[in-house]
């Protein structure tokens, strides 16, 4: 005679249940605009497709569409028009459909994110690059400076020299060294 087990754990996949759910989940991704960029979050519409959505704003969709690229298409050899067939076949233009977009909201969004993209541009040209070297290798361009001076080619020949750095990237290593921040602090102190 067989006894009854209990069964534990999670129940049993509910077929409806489950699909309703991911269903609503699904919409929910759908309506939401995925976008960093804050000008595009607030006017995103909800009730809109993102393709719809994107034009409105004046933003192309499809990149591809946006600039044309031109088909490189072989010439057929020896090609003769004959009495009233002709050889260039038109190629048919896609169809925009849905409704028109609003101009001033497309020009009024273009225009924030250039000006977003020129702040940008402005702030990384103000900054200055800051050079960095490892802890290691600061110690060994302040051994090779106060030892061989500007000689390269001496801090290749020298004994703490484990990489086998060439005299161009001693070079190198000692302009980085000396833009850094690191070689400012210690010639102050």
């Amino acid at each position: 005679m067989a006894r009854d087990v209990k069964k534990r754990g999670k129940p049993a996949y509910t077929n409806r249940r489950n699909r309703q759910k991911y269903l609503k989940k699904k919409d929910n991704k759908k309506k939401l605009s995925k976008s960093a960029v804050p000008i595009i979050k607030y006017t995103w519409d909800e009730t809109k497709t993102p393709r719809e959505n994107v034009r409105d704003m004046g933003i192309a969709f499809n990149p591809n569409d946006a600039v044309p690229i031109a088909e490189h298409r072989k010439e057929i050899i020896d090609a003769e028009p004959i009495d009233g067939v002709s050889i260039v076949v038109p190629k048919p233009e896609k169809k925009v459909t849905g409704r028109k977009k609003n101009e001033k909201q497309a020009a009024h969004i273009i225009s924030n994110l250039e000006q977003q993209v020129k702040e940008e541009e402005e702030a990384r040209a103000g900054q200055d690059r800051k050079f960095r070297l490892f802890h290691r290798e600061t110690e060994l361009c302040v051994y090779m400076l106060a030892r061989h001076g500007e000689d390269f080619q001496a801090m290749t020949r020298d004994p703490k020299n484990l990489w086998q750095y060439t005299p161009k990237q001693w070079a190198k290593k000692i302009r980085t060294h000396k833009e850094s921040e690191m070689c400012k602090f210690l010639e102050t102190a």
